[in-house]
């Protein structure tokens, strides 16, 4: 299994390989459901899920509740305002708060940067009153 997805961190992706993880992801993959579901989440986000969304826009079906965007500033942050591209898809008034994991961490930001990820999403959680 390759993971040209992980960043340039070189910690980060020695966190992603930890505890055997490219075997525990390929063995998933070996079973037909996972596979299955996974191309059929794949197909879903180039045709139908862009239809329906397309369908919540033009009816001004907007996100009402608050978000939290985590997301690696040198991979998908390196070609989009993360924030900004989530704005016209949440309710006016509704917070929107971001962390861009940086430092080089790619696609596998949960798994490269376990412990900014969990530490980050706790203080979103604790400051919106939930127990942690």
């Amino acid at each position: 299994m390759t993971i040209r997805w992980t960043g340039r961190n070189a910690k980060g992706a020695e966190k992603f390989k930890a505890d055997d993880s490219l075997k525990v992801y390929a063995d998933f993959f070996k079973q037909p459901h996972t596979l299955r579901s996974s191309n059929e989440d794949y197909a879903a986000g180039a045709t139908t899920d862009v239809e329906a969304q397309e369908e919540d826009q033009k009816n001004g079906r907007k996100i009402k509740a608050p978000l939290f965007l985590l997301y690696s500033k040198d991979y998908i942050g390196s070609g989009f305002d993360v924030p900004k591209e989530w704005k016209d898809w949440v309710d006016e008034g509704v917070e929107i708060e971001s962390h861009a994991l940086g430092d080089g961490i790619g696609h596998f930001g949960a798994e490269e940067a376990p412990e900014e990820s969990a530490r980050v999403i706790i203080a979103w959680l604790k400051a919106r009153g939930f127990k942690t």
